[in-house]
């Protein structure tokens, strides 16, 4: 057991320290981020994937990310979810009325108006737009990159 609890303590000191320092490189002074800590209420999903799912310490990864990302003088937001991977990123809002389910057609993949797009960027994107027209800062987004996201392995 503690074997595997400091496996995944160094696993998220390696992320949290790699995005710090990328945030810092690039000059980002803002982190947005999903909360998602009532994820995992009232959800079965099977024996081995609740205890998967149940078992990742999410608040370990914002306390570390945040305190490490502070070190550098940038600020963490984190940013309710609900929705932001059903709509579209040319949707007018986030929101139940604008989800389509439908376009997520397999894991990895959301389609709209006959164009792929990967789904974690598409998520990842409305969660920023959705952070946008919640704090009052409406602003006009590129969707270049959603497409194909780069991939990087911080730690094995």
């Amino acid at each position: 057991y503690r074997k595997k609890q400091n496996a995944v303590k160094d696993y998220l000191h390696k992320v949290t320290r790699w995005l710090a320092e990328y945030c810092k490189k690039e000059r980002i002074s803002c982190v947005i981020i999903g909360d998602i800590r009532n994820i995992r209420k009232g959800k079965d999903i099977g024996h081995k994937t609740n205890q998967k799912f149940h078992g990742l310490p999410y608040n370990k990864l914002y306390i570390m990310l945040e305190y490490k990302l502070k070190l550098y003088g940038i600020s963490l937001t984190k940013q309710e979810e609900s929705y932001t991977s059903q709509c579209s990123p040319f949707s007018p809002e986030i929101s139940k009325r604008y989800a389509e389910a439908s376009n997520r057609k397999e894991r990895g993949m959301y389609i709209t108006d006959g164009v792929r797009y990967n789904t974690d960027a598409v998520g990842a994107f409305n969660i920023l737009r959705k952070n946008l027209s919640v704090s009052g800062k409406q602003k006009e987004l590129s969707v270049t990159g959603l497409k194909n996201p780069e991939i990087i392995k911080v730690a094995v």
